[in-house]
């Protein structure tokens, strides 16, 4: 039981737990020139020494790789007298014995390393488990000086890195044999009282880092209590604060708007994330059934919450191809408007589609139920409307051309005279996505204006040959006739436009192939000759083997060649369609399956005797066809597979023709032909005339045989090409009977059992009202496309473009037509309640037809916090943030940049180009939650040329630290997921926070990176947030659970009940202590999610109010899309229009 009483009396060091920003590094650095080693006799020579370790008087330090450079900063600034060495690992000093690096390190004063290190030295720490080893190592592995080192001190910086105590690093570090262990932390307690087990464990407190760790916590609290006081070393910043003297630091916040851009790519967003959570634009479950706790719904809404924030950062959100990190250029805000204009396109052409495709079905519907005319009708309608749609697509796809052959610097004339359907087809959409993305969107609208040809062929047909309809050889039948044989022909000219890609590539193949057996330009197989001019004795069984060989192989060319011819002919029968006599009757694919079986089994055999031939003439088997014909006969051999009998007949062929295995190959028979001329030269060395005479003779026939091997290598390689010609062929063919066959499929009849039964009025209503819902969406979406071209086509339009054409005056708040004309939104209203078209064009105009528009200024509003008084009476939504003047920000605002990459972004860069005149020499901190903005601000740093280094770069803390009338380093970029607990920047006065955040403790640990001891100037921490947004919302969130945390601990110390009493008389002590005790009570581990690119973890419980909480979010964006539905309200009577001017202006 005595060393329940000794642990105490043994521990020499301890754990140094000021809180942050104290100075414990320091503290260090003076206990390290305080209190040196003094060595004893028996120490004085290693030899001597305890346990064979090596005494030092160094002290190892062990610190996160991120605060490493500044160690080695500080020990120079304060100990310049100390030696110090950074170790990086046992394997970079590969060139050293163990012995000599130990000698090495040994006469540091001090010597750093890190966590990382520490990791990696766990396999050369002598820990490893012993093993039975049927011989004995013959080298022993090598160990790490670590532990080779009887070290005077041992400093574990920010030592809740090991709180676990089960990591690589934490068992190293209990393994370093040491005489003074401390372990540093400003937070030692992240979780609960558990975490404290690892620095014990690192101390050797025992036994209550043992077996009595489990009883302490969980009964004997107090006496744990007494144990960590009486071991560590903490001061707060409550305690010393009259002996600290730090500069003041301010707190701004700016709030500012987005553009018109970002403002739609917001609002589109905010909208989506509505309908896919099931709720409305208020934060109202849509269904009764929606449940708040469901898992799926608090992960959608996360995931939305991350999307809508990152917009906020940057309108193309966190997508590594939108970003262009190492996929290309960061996107500007003019490229993001183009991608949305884009996206637009395709979400109107999908729907385009759907309309058009249900159309159809309906006209079909009709044709079933004996109404043709009808049908007749209806289709030729939808006919006119796929026709524009097509000559939309060819416009944008001609165009899309045109602009890259311009840009590629191409004449004008050449690019009007290209084939547009050339062989480069291909190539052209691999070179350019657009033109790739164009082509497919006209081939879509093709498909549909097949169809909608084809049924107005279809129909002329039935009026045609309906008796009751149309009387047989009548002008009206003629007429009828000549219109069904062009709408027909029309239909197989689309067909053909839409199969042009294929059956070109096929036509090609075919032309090459054609070409080369009219000309006889087909892989000739020479013939294989022996020439044997005698026999011999010794040489006869060889010679016949390879007479043998060679009419076997003879034999089996011309069974390819044969095969050869059969498969020629098949892949050069022209394609179905692509004759003027054929036309389409819906079966082609099968039509076409007995001719592609015939072309593959001849493909397969051409392939096995290429395999057989090369395994003659090489030795070498291929394995992989052989499976495959393996696999295909135990196929046909179930009657299953293509031709199953053809291919059986075919392979019984090729297994009779196949050269016998006894004969060996011909690399085989050269090599007992040279075995044997070396034996009959050494007998005719020994005078045998026999042997010599054989000897002529075996030459030569070597001689000829090594000619013949060379030859038909040579030959079997142009095979192997010629077959994956074949093989390509035949691919593409069936490619295009594909394709085909999926065209025929669009236009199969339709619910053939309801032909000639009575129309299905239910059916046939509900295919109406889809219309009607799709045509409405189609209309919004054409409103907004308008919009966004109005976005990119009037950036910088004059006051002129501002003036409604019918009062003559200027608007803030307008409307802009589908056709893409601009009035004030009450004149408008008016005009089109009368007339329902356009004033300028008279285009007609439906309710979806409008989309509002703002030219509204866009004002920053900039904040500052400090503590309020009693002399400030006016409302503040907050209570500790009063305005400040704003022609600072004015200033920012009129600074021009070459290009825009979004608000934030562009106002950040402006920012910090302002404080190079207003405050020279200044450097700034740069934090985001979010790694990824950070690399994309760099980007956009390097394009405006502000000078910046990262935490995540190489040496960019100390280059960030370095003269910057050198390096020109204005800014260091630092994330919430870096190790910067510890990092000390104070030469920077400046801390830009590019968004709010709900968890404080996050933010703060940034700040105290600039506001520390140390620091000798005035701060200023900038925080970006954008209006209208859930940023605004997290903001208020965040800021009333600060103040509600302040006033509940000033209530508590000041015994005052009355919460504004207390908001009245908070100082900025309070303010100050009510930011530290956040910090050291908060788990930062916990507070960010995973992955490299996560941010801050928001609760459930706190989702629904950072998404809604800022009602001004609603009128803003809610309504941005239903300017016509404005429109059309007004026609709901006088009420209506009474209620509207009560309440206001129209929402659109």
């Amino acid at each position: 039981m005595s060393k329940w009483f000794d642990a105490g009396v043994q521990l020499k060091g301890g754990i140094l737990a000021e809180e942050m920003g104290l100075g414990k590094t320091v503290e260090m650095i003076g206990l390290m020139c305080l209190n040196r080693r003094l060595f004893s006799p028996e120490e004085t020579f290693p030899v001597s020494g305890n346990g064979g370790l090596r005494p030092s008087g160094a002290t190892l330090i062990i610190t996160p790789p991120a605060i490493l450079e500044q160690w080695e900063q500080e020990i120079g600034a304060h100990a310049p007298g100390l030696s110090v060495f950074n170790y990086t690992g046992i394997q970079r000093h590969s060139t050293l014995s163990d012995q000599e690096l130990v000698e090495m390190i040994a006469d540091y004063d001090v010597v750093l390393t890190t966590y990382n290190v520490l990791a990696r030295e766990v396999h050369y720490s002598g820990d490893a488990p012993k093993r039975n080893l049927r011989h004995e190592k013959r080298f022993e592995p090598r160990k790490t000086p670590l532990v080779q080192i009887s070290w005077w001190r041992v400093c574990l910086d920010e030592a809740q890195m090991i709180e676990s105590g089960v990591s690589n690093s934490a068992k190293v570090a209990r393994l370093i044999p040491r005489r003074n262990a401390w372990a540093v932390t400003g937070t030692p307690l992240r979780k609960d009282i558990k975490d404290l087990l690892g620095l014990l464990l690192f101390l050797h407190y025992e036994p209550f880092s043992g077996f009595v760790w489990n009883r302490l916590c969980s009964s004997f609290r107090p006496v744990l209590a007494r144990i960590v006081n009486a071991i560590s070393l903490r001061h707060s910043k409550d305690r010393i604060r009259n002996e600290l003297h730090l500069p003041p630091q301010k707190r701004v916040v700016i709030t500012i708007p987005f553009t018109a851009v970002e403002e739609q790519r917001y609002g589109q967003l905010f909208e989506k994330m509505c309908e896919d959570c099931g709720l409305d634009l208020s934060g109202a479950p849509l269904n009764d059934d929606w449940n708040p706790e469901s898992l799926a719904v608090i992960e959608k809404m996360r995931s939305w919450l991350v999307r809508l924030r990152q917009t906020c950062l940057h309108p193309a959100e966190n997508t590594r191809r939108a970003f262009g990190i190492s996929n290309g250029p960061l996107r500007s805000v003019a490229e993001v408007l183009e991608v949305m204009i884009d996206q637009n396109d395709v979400l109107i052409h999908a729907d385009e589609r759907s309309l058009l495709l249900s159309q159809l079905r309906r006209g079909q519907l009709l044709e079933n139920a004996m109404h043709r005319q009808q049908a007749l009708d209806l289709w030729k309608v939808s006919l006119e409307h796929a026709s524009e749609i097509v000559k939309e697509c060819r416009d944008r796809l001609h165009a899309e051309r045109l602009k890259n052959w311009g840009s590629s610097g191409d004449m004008v004339q050449g690019a009007m005279a290209a084939d547009p359907e050339s062989d480069d087809e291909g190539e052209e959409t691999d070179k350019n996505t657009r033109v790739g993305a164009y082509r497919q969107r006209l081939r879509s609208a093709l498909e549909i204006q097949h169809i909608c040809v084809f049924f107005t062929g279809n129909a002329y047909y039935q009026i045609k040959t309906d008796p009751k309809l149309t009387t047989p050889d009548s002008e009206e039948f003629k007429s009828l006739e000549k219109r069904e044989e062009e709408a027909y022909e029309a239909a197989k000219l689309i067909r053909k436009e839409m199969l042009n890609d294929i059956s070109e590539k096929v036509g090609r193949y075919m032309k090459i192939i054609k070409g080369k057996s009219l000309n006889g330009q087909l892989v000739d197989i020479p013939k294989m000759r022996p020439e044997l001019y005698a026999r011999g004795l010794e040489a006869r069984r060889v010679f016949d083997k390879l007479e043998d060989f060679c009419e076997s192989m003879n034999q089996h060319a011309e069974q390819y060649e044969a095969w050869r011819q059969i498969m020629v002919k098949l892949l050069l029968q022209p394609l179905i369609d692509q004759e003027d006599e054929n036309e389409l009757e819906g079966d082609e694919y099968e039509k076409s399956t007995k001719h592609q079986d015939e072309m593959y089994v001849y493909m397969e055999a051409l392939r096995a005797m290429f395999a057989d031939r090369h395994d003659a003439l090489t030795g070498q088997k291929n394995v992989l066809i052989a499976h495959e014909v393996k696999s295909g006969l135990i196929q046909a051999q179930k009657g299953e597979g293509p031709s199953p009998k053809l291919f059986l007949e075919i392979m019984d062929t090729r297994s009779n023709t196949k050269p016998d295995p006894q004969l060996g190959s011909l690399r085989g028979i050269i090599s007992e032909l040279r075995s044997l001329t070396t034996s009959l030269e050494w007998q005719a060395g020994g005078g045998s005339s026999r042997a010599q005479s054989e000897l002529e003779i075996a030459e030569l026939v070597l001689q000829n045989a090594s000619r013949m091997a060379s030859e038909q290598g040579k030959v079997a390689l142009n095979l192997e090409r010629e077959v994956e010609m074949f093989r390509d062929t035949m691919n593409n063919r069936l490619e295009y009977y594909r394709q085909l066959q999926q065209i025929s499929d669009t236009v199969a009849p339709y619910d053939e059992e309801s032909a000639g039964k009575p129309l299905d009025e239910t059916l046939f209503a509900e295919k109406l009202k889809q219309e009607d819902a799709i045509d409405e969406k189609i209309s919004s979406l054409k409103a907004k496309r308008r919009y966004l071209i109005h976005l990119r086509d009037e950036s910088g339009s004059d006051d002129f473009s501002k003036i409604c054409v019918i009062c003559q005056s200027g608007f803030d708040v307008g409307v802009l037509t589908v056709c893409g004309h601009k009035y004030c939104k009450d004149c408008l209203r008016l005009w089109w309640h009368q007339h329902r078209t356009c004033p300028t064009c008279k285009k007609r105009l439906k309710a979806n037809d409008f989309y509002q528009i703002t030219y509204k200024p866009q004002e920053f509003v900039v904040q500052e916090e400090k503590t309020p008084t009693k002399s400030e009476n006016r409302p503040s939504k907050n209570f500790i943030y009063t305005d400040i003047g704003s022609g600072t920000l004015r200033e920012i605002r009129n600074i021009d940049l070459d290009c825009s990459f979004g608000t934030k972004i562009d106002t950040l860069s402006r920012h910090i180009m302002w404080l190079r005149e207003h405050d020279p020499g200044a450097k700034s901190v740069v934090f985001s939650q979010y790694k990824y903005f950070l690399e994309i601000l760099s980007t956009a740093f390097s394009r405006f040329k502000i000078g910046y280094s990262s935490v995540d770069s190489k040496d960019g803390i100390h280059i960030f630290k370095s003269d910057p009338s050198l390096l020109q380093v204005e800014c260091f970029l630092l994330h919430a997921k870096a190790h910067s607990s510890g990092l000390n920047l104070v030469n920077a006065t400046h801390v830009f926070l590019c968004e709010p955040l709900i968890n404080t403790a996050i933010e703060l640990q940034a700040i105290a990176r600039v506001h520390r001891i140390g620091q000798h100037l005035p701060t200023t921490v900038w925080m970006y947030l954008v209006n209208d947004t859930v940023e605004e919302s997290i903001y208020d969130l965040s800021v009333s659970r600060r103040l509600n945390h302040i006033v509940q601990k000033e209530k508590e110390s000041a015994k005052i009940s009355d919460d504004e009493a207390v908001v009245n008389k908070l100082t900025e002590t309070a303010i100050d202590s009510a930011n530290s005790l956040e910090v050291q009570d908060a788990a930062l581990a916990k507070l960010m999610t995973s992955g490299a690119s996560g941010g801050e973890l928001v609760k459930k419980d706190d989702l629904w109010q950072c998404l809604f909480g800022n009602p001004s979010q609603e009128k803003v964006y809610g309504h941005s899309a239903d300017a016509g539905q404005e429109v059309a309200r007004f026609l709901r009577g006088e009420a209506a229009e009474q209620r509207r001017t009560d309440t206001g202006e129209l929402q659109y």
